[in-house]
């Protein structure tokens, strides 16, 4: 398997944040081409592409690439934008956590659900406001945990074998991530950061 950092998820954000460096020159067209080219070589399921929430896409485009991967039958690995201090976005704002949650969701129900493009609504700045799914199928998917938990570099089996923790979070905050299976309390609190109700609605 390959994986291939990505993480702006539009042109004009990748330009902006992994270009316009110091000793930059990284291009969006080549990572594309490697992308497409890894595909080839790789096959369906062996690429990942990590993605990150919170560098300033809007949950639109976020969605769409999750459904163009899809697609292109690729993984999008997803992590929660994290400044760090001292850095040249040290000043950049961190997802809320609904929205972490709520793009955490919809990659799972994209990827192993089959949901489309389609299923989801905008409000006119991108942002998600509707899920086209029956709810009782949602949460069997957010009852199982899996979506939740650190994402990249499959073990054995399928299962989550990257499980490093504060990738995207410090320990002092809430978990944006789970290096393990998420318990019943933290379903709890999972289902109450989501907001369903007002999603699914």
């Amino acid at each position: 398997m390959i994986g291939i950092g990505l993480d702006a998820v539009t042109e004009e954000l990748f330009r902006n944040i992994r270009t316009n460096v110091p000793a930059g020159g990284l291009k969006w067209e080549k990572y594309w081409e490697v992308v497409t080219d890894a595909r080839e070589i790789f096959g369906p399921w062996k690429v990942n592409v990590h993605t990150l929430v919170g560098l300033g896409e809007t949950d639109q485009d976020l969605i769409k690439l999750f459904v163009a991967l899809r697609e292109r039958e690729i993984f999008s690995y997803l992590f929660c934008f994290n400044p760090e201090p001292d850095s040249r976005m040290s000043g950049h704002p961190k997802s809320p956590l609904v929205r972490w949650r709520r793009m955490q969701l919809a990659k799972h129900l994209i990827e192993t659900e089959g949901h489309g493009l389609e299923q989801f609504s905008f409000d006119p700045g991108g942002g998600l406001v509707h899920m086209r799914a029956d709810a009782a199928a949602v949460e069997a998917v957010v009852g199982q945990g899996v979506a939740f938990m650190t994402n990249g570099c499959p073990g054995e089996n399928g299962e989550p074998g990257c499980t490093r923790p504060y990738g995207s979070y410090r320990p002092s905050e809430p978990f944006r991530d789970y290096p393990f299976m998420p318990t019943a309390d933290d379903l709890r609190d999972i289902r109450a950061q989501l907001a369903l109700d007002g999603l699914l609605s």
